[in-house]
């Protein structure tokens, strides 16, 4: 008898619908978020937001490609960067 495989949902798989790339601080509030086109390689757009952010001086903490998002943190602040399947709403006025 083979062993069962559990179907894993993985977050940055290619998918028809669109999804949004979320910038959020440590209160969770929105302070960047932008909609990335249905079919957009996802697993490309988490580690180019790694990328971009080590660039600017961010230290990434813990991350997983299994759920979407990482976490960083530069002078005292923290950040989570994700890609979400669902429209995080508008940007704080307190971001802008």
């Amino acid at each position: 008898m083979l062993p069962m495989r559990r179907n894993v949902f993985d977050p940055l798989e290619p998918t028809k619908e669109p999804r949004w790339y979320v910038v959020r601080n440590m209160h969770r509030t929105v302070i960047e978020a932008r909609e990335l086109p249905a079919g957009a390689d996802l697993k490309r757009a988490l580690v180019a937001a790694m990328l971009e952010h080590i660039d600017a001086g961010w230290r990434l903490g813990e991350f997983s490609s299994r759920t979407g998002f990482f976490f960083c943190d530069k002078a005292g602040e923290r950040r989570m960067v994700e890609i979400s399947p669902s429209d995080p709403g508008p940007i704080s006025a307190w971001a802008k």
